[in-house]
């Protein structure tokens, strides 16, 4: 049988796409396995599979990714959760495109493009994550978490930072 591994981070996209064989490990345990799925900024020394999990798109192409890999059922009642969190974005962006962004790190610039906010150096608002130590600490700076103080459920992570841009962001308007 094969031994998969993958990361506490991706572990709840395994779990929507329907595989049940696998061992959750810490990213600096990467080893002994035919194959890890992991974000794709994880090193490994053994095959990988390669999600994105920033964004409710990244989150449903990641499923289906494993699910075509490993042909497995995928849990439609989550997909289609994800289904509308990704229309009810869409419906949103057009009133986003005015607010300029200034953003420090990949993957909120994957999550600021995929609401439709404006990237730009001259800016209405700064977005860090929270393992930057940026020193501008003004209300237009606005910290977002990464990987400490998350929720396990990769739904409920997306939609806590998406809820909490569109909080801060959407301020102004």
């Amino acid at each position: 049988m094969m031994k998969i591994i993958t990361t506490p981070m991706c572990e709840d996209v395994l779990r929507i796409s329907g595989l049940t064989e696998y061992q959750v490990v810490n990213p600096d345990e990467i080893k002994d396995a035919d194959i890890a799925i992991l974000l794709s900024e994880t090193r490994s020394e053994i095959p990988k599979l390669s999600i994105k999990l920033n964004t409710f798109s990244q989150v449903y192409e990641s499923v289906l990714k494993i699910q075509s890999r490993f042909n497995t059922e995928i849990n439609q009642e989550e997909m289609e959760i994800i289904k509308n969190l990704i229309d009810e974005n869409n419906e949103k962006k057009d009133n986003r495109k005015d607010t300029k962004v200034k953003v420090y790190s990949n993957f909120l610039k994957d999550i600021i493009l995929d609401m439709g906010f404006t990237i730009d150096d001259d800016y209405d608002y700064m977005v860090v994550p929270d393992y930057l130590d940026i020193e501008e600490n003004n209300e237009d700076c606005i910290v977002i978490p990464s990987h400490k103080n998350v929720s396990k459920s990769i739904v409920e992570r997306v939609k806590n930072r998406y809820d909490l841009l569109e909080r801060k962001l959407c301020m102004k308007q």
